[in-house]
């Protein structure tokens, strides 16, 4: 479907877009009762940026297993580069995982709606961008936002299936935290499958591992504005933790000690570390590294900016 999409709206300039919801082709049916909290925030993907989504989709759609639930219509290169007619002005696709949760890629095109694409690849490169949460009322969840003391950009609500705000990723313990209100009519048409891959069943997105210069203020925005559930804290060999949960979804919030995760963190406000997948075979998934506690995994420099931990769905 085609869905207007307004000139873009002056705020804060983060590498977020000012609007989000453009011709699409997927499915977005949630077949898996996701434990939604009640009323509020539902905690619905993570958002990876790259340079070619394709990538990703293979990665994540054919090695690992993940159904590809469809991607934006990026339709004329002219009127993109114009920023004129209905296409989307950068492109995003999605993949399902088991259990309903999922993952969004992202990639720039030609034309100034992918800017904030442009932007946050040059200064970060690949990897991570934001984290979406659902709510009933976008008006409310602004409200609510703010006066928690969190600075909400790119407010966008002019269209009835797509409504949506940001809070500010140096409040957000660097992740964008994208706030999104869909409509009736946000569905997305079905995806035909793509062929199939070497595993047998969806894989599972186990854990998000999440580095944070600040724990406690972490802990507040997850468990208390985002609705997530702490399930467990403490300190650990890689430093203090607090693991919160929604439905399928585990968030592990670390304040790192260990020497090489405060490298990778680099005096941030926070960096998601890896994402812990399991899959049927894990001896099929390429690019695989044994580390030296017996854990395997897909450096972030060969995927795209994102480091996998990757496990069996048996174990």
């Amino acid at each position: 479907m085609f869905l207007d999409r307004p000139p873009a709206v002056a705020h804060a300039v983060i590498d977020v877009p000012s609007r989000h919801t453009i011709g699409v082709a997927g499915d977005r049916d949630e077949k898996i009762d996701t434990g939604k909290p009640g009323g509020g925030p539902t905690f619905d993907h993570l958002a990876l940026a790259g340079r070619w989504a394709w990538a990703n989709m293979i990665r994540y759609c054919y090695h690992l297993g993940a159904r590809w639930m469809g991607g934006a219509d990026i339709g004329d290169t002219a009127d993109a580069e114009a920023g004129t007619g209905n296409a989307a002005e950068f492109y995003f696709a999605q993949a399902e995982f088991a259990h309903g949760t999922k993952l969004e890629f992202l990639q720039p095109v030609p034309g100034p709606g992918s800017e904030f694409l442009r932007r946050f690849l040059l200064r970060n490169g690949p990897g991570p961008h934001h984290f979406t949460f659902k709510v009933p009322d976008i008006h409310a969840a602004i409200e609510q936002a703010e006066d928690a003391g969190y600075q909400v950009v790119n407010a966008w609500f002019d269209n009835p299936d797509w409504q949506e705000a940001f809070l500010h990723p140096k409040q957000s313990h660097g992740i964008v935290i994208q706030l999104a209100q869909p409509g009736p009519g946000g569905d997305w048409d079905p995806a035909s499958p793509l062929p199939p891959g070497p595993q047998d069943r969806l894989p599972a997105i186990r854990l998000i591992t999440h580095l944070v210069a600040d724990l406690d203020a972490a802990t507040e925005l997850f468990s208390h504005l985002l609705a997530m559930n702490v399930i467990e804290e403490g300190i650990a060999k890689d430093g203090r933790f607090v693991e919160l949960g929604q439905g399928p979804w585990r968030l592990r919030l670390v304040d790192p000690t260990d020497q090489d995760l405060r490298h990778w963190l680099a005096g941030r406000p926070g960096r998601i570390h890896a994402i812990t997948v399991a899959v049927d075979h894990v001896d099929l998934v390429p690019d695989l590294h044994q580390a030296d506690d017996g854990s395997r995994t897909v450096p972030p420099e060969i995927n795209q900016g994102t480091r996998l931990f990757i496990e069996s769905l048996e174990g």
